[in-house]
């Protein structure tokens, strides 16, 4: 049975009598001989509220019965009272859902596949192949020039026969029929909760729109949801404003120019890397004559080892063994060799991470990986038979 309670937006309190309760695991579920409490069906979410001041923590439909769930157990009358701001919000969403598809399905005959209300933003997808961004001005053009207008929106409650003069037979087949109109432009079946009159819905926002695997996707935001999602965004740009000392109009030339610098001084501390790394292999190349360099380093990590050991092995005919560990408890190794040098970078890896405990890989040119630090590593490394 239709609850009619949902015909009245603004009607959020009531009294009712408890008529069952059940415990789930320290809950209680309770049905009452009436509610005004909507539950989430059709693309729109349940209400939220209280019922004699206890949170309600759950709603479900079950046999035709309205279940909400509390964490105390009720019996007699009881209060119940749901929060006028969220049913309000989603009210206006669902009704310029049912404007947006209207117009779509009346101007270019397009099915509306699916509607998804989120947060920040609700999307309706079109059984569409094609959009334009000049259509979609003009859908936020139309949209709010019919919510100017307030076209009414009523609730009826139809015959069979009535309703199948409007409505696709298939849809008609209920015991009751629940019909939302707006206007002369929108007949649809709908049990949904919906604002009285357009002009409630105050402003639908397009956002934009994108293909999809089935048609097109329209994104939009309206009422309440607009002002609180353009009041995020705003918070948002004053802070980068206020970050960058600059006027919000000017705040995407400041992080273009940011991003520039950042990618100038990327590229100047590359070339300072490289030049360093040219040093410094010159003095270990130099302080080290032995066709095998063994050396350990507490100040470079992992990628800094990887690309030091290229570079040394690129400019010297040696075997480079370099270690690295920034504290005392992990290390990184990588071994390497020039190209002139006959040597098996990944065989010797795998000797020392079956020894250490190590994991990583590589190939028979460059082998690196990391684990526990040991300080007995380099002590084998030195007195390792294979150099």
């Amino acid at each position: 049975m239709i609850n009619k309670n949902y015909d009245q937006c603004f009607h959020c309190e009531c009294t009712a009598r408890v008529k069952e309760v059940v415990e789930e695991k320290d809950f209680y579920w309770h049905y009452l001989d009436n509610t005004i409490f909507f539950v989430e069906s059709g693309g729109m979410r349940s209400d939220i509220g209280t019922i004699n001041n206890l949170p309600v923590l759950g709603l479900k439909v079950e046999n035709n019965k309205v279940w909400h769930l509390l964490d105390q157990k009720l019996d007699g009358t009881v209060f119940l009272s749901v929060n006028l701001h969220e049913r309000f919000r989603k009210a206006q969403v669902h009704t310029a859902q049912h404007l947006i598809s209207a117009l779509i399905g009346g101007i270019y005959g397009a099915k509306t596949i699916s509607h998804h209300v989120g947060d920040d933003e609700n999307d309706v997808e079109f059984e569409m192949t094609s959009f334009t961004q000049r259509q979609c001005s003009e859908l936020q053009i139309l949209t709010n020039g019919l919510i100017r207008d307030d076209l009414p929106v009523t609730i009826t409650y139809p015959s069979k026969a009535e309703a199948m003069k409007f409505a696709p037979k298939d849809k008609c087949e209920h015991d009751e029929i629940r019909v939302v109109k707006i206007g002369n432009l929108d007949y649809n079946l709908c049990g949904c909760i919906h604002v009285p009159s357009l002009k409630y819905i105050q402003m639908i926002k397009i956002l934009g729109f994108e293909k999809t695997t089935r048609g097109i996707k329209i994104k939009y935001l309206c009422g309440d949801q607009f002002l609180d999602a353009f009041e995020k965004r705003y918070d948002v740009l004053e802070e980068m404003s206020h970050t960058l000392a600059l006027p919000h109009l000017y705040v995407m030339s400041g992080v273009n120019k940011l991003m520039n610098d950042k990618k100038k001084l990327t590229e100047q501390l590359v070339e300072m890397k490289n030049n360093y790394y040219t040093y410094l292999a010159k003095e270990i190349a130099t302080t080290n004559k032995k066709n095998t360099v063994i050396h350990e380093f507490t100040d470079f990590d992992a990628k800094d080892l990887s690309q030091f050991t290229l570079a040394f092995v690129n400019n010297y005919d040696r075997v480079a063994i370099f270690i690295t560990h920034t504290d005392s408890e992990n290390m990184h190794i990588t071994i390497g060799h020039s190209p002139n040098i006959a040597f098996n970078s990944e065989v010797f890896f795998k000797l020392l991470a079956e020894k250490f405990g190590l994991h990583g890989g590589g190939n028979a040119a460059l082998a690196q990986g990391g684990g526990k630090y040991d300080p007995q590593i380099l002590e084998f490394l030195k007195n390792s038979p294979i150099f």
